[in-house]
């Protein structure tokens, strides 16, 4: 990999070009944005990004990664060679296009390799597995549109029915937890006998209350919380794509799964839920590596999606494809799940302490602090806020925050003045950058940027004019140049580099003797030459 072919190539990039690569790498655009093609290349290939991305990636993509895998740049015919393919192949040609896109691969500055952001361990299956372009076929059948949607919609509802039976014998008994912090497997299985259910279906429904924060810890147990009141009184909808959210971002072979089954043909179904599992392979292999049986997870998956409405025989329902997509989930749902009945006038909710204040603005902060989280506080009335704590425990929460609350001379409320709360923690900022304004922006030539001479004749005083001369021509036109550096131990070598860039008092090259991309300080190079032929 060399950051400095990869600075020349998105400066060659046009506008629309660039602002493409942007949308589809959203890592690189974080706040601040960057203010230069320098800072952009370095995002874009630092590896927390990168593996995101690839993570996502098809199986032929994987495979190109992997045959460019090293830090040198691969000429085109020579990754034809080890794909086993034509270098013309249009197929080859496509899924270099899908890396291009994502600036996981760009051309060396003569266009005649290629170099790569990634570098990736041994191939999925083996080293000897052939270039597979083309995505594997499941066996399918027809599909009958409306039988799916009516089958999925009668599963999320007796999925809304189940759910509040088995918290409210929680809440008679209080769950034991295990030590990963789900819902025990004695709990799971008296739960089952309880509730009539079988075993998989009480374990999910568990883990989703947990993960949705319907199911809270008390000491070693779990227990409802108020969370959970305010999503028993929620629309079926909301209430749906509470527990989807949880489910979505679960096991990463939950997506991939929905994912592939997005991309069958319409009103089609999968007839061998086993021959999915060749597909989901193909659509995210580094996402699927894990599972010693790919095919009975896969398996596990369909039938989670299918007891959540997500599918149903064997089809994405509406709600699935909704998740596809990354559409609302609540809107697709509202289109779909019967309306709630209407309830009594009553309420009943439980609270282990109040708080008490007439200023309403400070009772939004605290509701919206992260750092009061463990309290889950809700608003009972304008002045009014219930915890789900004791009054000691919450009074020691607001303080450790930041406030000074006052205890109230009665039993109960906690009355709350305002304080200095340094210590609650704030959202990170997000970056709203539009990706076409900023490659615009970062395509402009910066007329305000010093001359590479100027720099360098300040930076480097010690070289002699016609050596300074000869480095800036080199990070001018990218021409190849000798250098003698001595390093910051005194230590002298002679390096030929390429591809130079001006980064402060850096130079910044590839350098052909490390084979890597190397930063060297302008104060010690103490001699430029032309490159000797």
């Amino acid at each position: 990999m060399t950051r400095v072919a990869l600075v020349g190539w998105l400066g060659r990039l046009a506008p629309d070009e660039l602002g493409a690569v942007l949308r589809r790498r959203p890592d690189a655009l974080g706040a601040p944005p960057p203010e230069d093609l320098v800072q952009l290349a370095a995002r874009l290939t630092a590896r927390t990004g990168i593996d995101e991305v690839v993570a996502r990636l098809p199986l032929p993509a994987v495979q190109v990664l992997e045959a460019l895998s090293g830090p040198g740049p691969v000429p085109l015919p020579d990754l034809a060679d080890r794909l086993g393919v034509a270098v013309d192949d249009p197929a080859l040609d496509a899924t270099l296009q899908v890396l291009l896109q994502r600036a996981l691969v760009w051309p060396s500055q003569d266009e005649g390799a290629l170099f790569s952001a990634a570098y990736l361990p041994a191939a999925p299956a083996s080293p000897e597995e052939p270039f597979q372009p083309a995505p594997p076929a499941p066996a399918l059948r027809p599909a009958d549109r409306s039988a799916v949607r009516d089958a999925a919609v009668r599963a999320a509802t007796l999925l809304l029915e189940r759910l509040p039976v088995l918290l409210d014998a929680a809440a008679a008994r209080p769950l034991g937890r295990q030590r990963s912090g789900g819902v025990a497997v004695r709990e799971q299985r008296r739960l089952a006998l309880a509730s009539g259910l079988d075993e998989p279906t009480v374990a999910l429904l568990a883990d989703l209350a947990v993960a949705a924060r319907l199911l809270g810890p008390d000491g070693v147990r779990f227990v409802p919380t108020l969370a959970y009141d305010d999503w028993a009184e929620r629309a079926p909808a909301d209430r749906l794509a509470r527990l989807l959210k949880e489910w979505w971002a679960g096991a990463p072979l939950r997506q991939v799964v929905v994912r592939a089954m997005h991309e069958l043909p319409p009103d089609t179904a999968v007839a061998d839920v086993s021959s999915l599992a060749p597909l989901v392979r193909w659509t995210a292999p580094l996402q699927t590596r894990e599972p010693e049986d790919l095919a009975a997870a896969v398996a596990g998956v369909v039938a989670e999606a299918t007891l959540l409405g997500v599918c149903a025989a064997g089809a994405l329902s509406p709600i699935g494809r909704a998740l596809a997509d990354g559409r609302g989930v609540s809107d697709v749902a509202q289109r779909l799940l019967p309306a709630a009945p209407a309830a009594d006038a009553l309420h009943v909710r439980g609270v282990g302490s109040v708080i008490v204040s007439d200023d309403t603005a400070l009772l939004d902060e605290l509701v919206a602090a992260d750092a009061l989280a463990p309290l889950k506080l809700r608003r009972i009335a304008p002045t009014v806020a219930g915890s789900a704590l004791s009054p000691v425990d919450t009074l020691a929460a607001l303080r450790s925050a930041g406030y000074r609350p006052a205890r109230d001379a009665g039993p109960g409320p906690v009355r709350l003045h305002r304080a200095r709360v340094d210590h609650v923690r704030r959202p990170p900022a997000r970056s709203t950058v539009d990706p076409g304004e900023l490659a615009q922006r970062l395509l402009v030539p910066q007329q305000r940027r010093a001359d590479p001479l100027d720099v360098i004749r300040q930076k480097a005083p010690q070289l002699r004019p016609e050596q300074a001369q000869l480095l800036a021509t080199a990070v001018e036109d990218g021409s190849p140049v000798w250098i003698r550096y001595v390093d910051a131990n005194g230590r002298a070598s002679e390096r030929v580099i390429d591809n130079a860039q001006l980064s402060g008092g850096n130079i910044d090259a590839w350098c052909r003797l490390r084979r890597d991309d190397r930063a060297f300080t302008l104060d010690k190079i103490v001699a430029v030459a032309p490159v000797r032929v």
